[in-house]
């Protein structure tokens, strides 16, 4: 199935497509496409394709963007994007071909769009905005270790050890990686939690995309007990506090027995690092840098800081296998003869 949400303008898009083997779901009409994939993509998770026109979305480029990575997380799905007549389409092409989608339209004329349409549709999708493969030999001083594909089930000598994970620029990944360290955790035996301590208002969107019901103070999400506020009604080994963006470090990083800093540590990007980890030099912080291509992640670590660690890079919130050689270093000593 193919959903395509629309302007009134573009909606005769996919006509050519009609009597084809492909069913066609159309939604014409303005679309916030946060609600959109909070409310009612659940209703389409056997699509294959979604298309969507960005003329018709409210949402601005960056919360497209995030909306789009969300949907991602849920659905396996090609994302579709059609630009045509769209004033800052380069801004769009490039933030989307970072987040994977390459199957983007330009095209102005009917015939243009619907010949690339077609393209978007094919097997391998277009190929004009795919990244060739890297074809260098990374130095194994910084190359990612790989996590082991058996997980080890240990036993756990820890209570309530708080774990503090922060981000030095807007979506640099603190969600992600709070989640994932709390499924790696649960995955190896512990029990672990999940804490909002920020205003992004992330867990209410994931708590209503999973359906989750209340259980006392805590929404289970896929496995992992989610709060919205400090006020935990049980205990665990460890409590994992979403901190969001952060300039200053706020009273509950300061106080974590454990903290994560996380950012981009491009060289564009690099002043939002060393300005945070300036603001907690008297802290013990363990460094990730997140989505770094392979070819500058020396160049990077060596020009801003050498203990920052390259995290791999996950689209899904429950992942319990990634990023251990990050996480079992952090723990080890609460590990019982391990």
């Amino acid at each position: 199935m193919l959903l395509y949400l629309s302007s009134n303008g573009k909606s005769g898009l996919t006509d050519f497509m009609e009597g084809q083997e492909l069913v066609i779901k159309k939604l014409i009409g303005r679309f916030s496409l946060k609600l959109f994939a909070a409310k009612d993509i659940r209703n389409y998770i056997g699509c294959k394709y979604f298309l969507v026109d960005v003329s018709c979305i409210e949402e601005q480029l960056d919360d497209f963007i995030v909306a789009l990575q969300s949907m991602q997380m849920m659905l396996n799905v090609r994302i579709i994007s059609i630009l045509s007549d769209k004033a800052n389409a380069d801004a769009y092409i490039g933030r989307l071909v970072d987040i994977g989608v390459t199957d983007i339209v330009t095209a102005d004329s009917m015939d243009g769009i619907r010949d690339e349409l077609a393209d978007c549709l094919l097997e391998d999708g277009m190929q004009r905005y795919k990244r060739p493969p890297e074809n260098f030999k990374q130095d194994t001083a910084f190359e990612e270790a790989p996590s082991p594909k058996e997980i080890v089930k240990y036993k756990w000598n820890s209570r309530n050890v708080k774990i503090a994970i922060a981000g030095t620029q807007r979506r640099s990944g603190v969600t992600v990686t709070a989640f994932n360290l709390a499924a790696w955790l649960i995955a190896r035996g512990a029990s672990a939690c999940y804490v909002e301590t920020n205003t992004n208002r992330h867990l209410n969107w994931i708590v209503n995309i999973y359906d989750a019901e209340k259980d006392g103070e805590a929404y289970p999400v896929g496995g992992i007990d989610c709060y919205f506020t400090n006020e935990l009604d049980k205990d665990y080994n460890f409590i994992i506090y979403d901190c969001g963006e952060i300039k200053e470090p706020p009273t509950i990083f300061r106080e974590a027995d454990i903290r994560l800093l996380c950012g981009s540590i491009l060289p564009h990007e690099a002043k939002d690092y060393l300005q945070v980890l300036k603001a907690c030099k008297d802290m013990d912080i363990h460094k990730l840098g997140l989505c770094v291509p392979k070819p500058l992640q020396e160049f990077c670590r060596e020009s801003l800081n050498k203990d920052i660690m390259i995290a791999e890079s996950s689209h899904d919130l429950f992942e319990n296998n990634i990023n251990g050689y990050i996480y079992l270093p952090m723990v080890k000593r609460f590990i019982i003869n391990i």
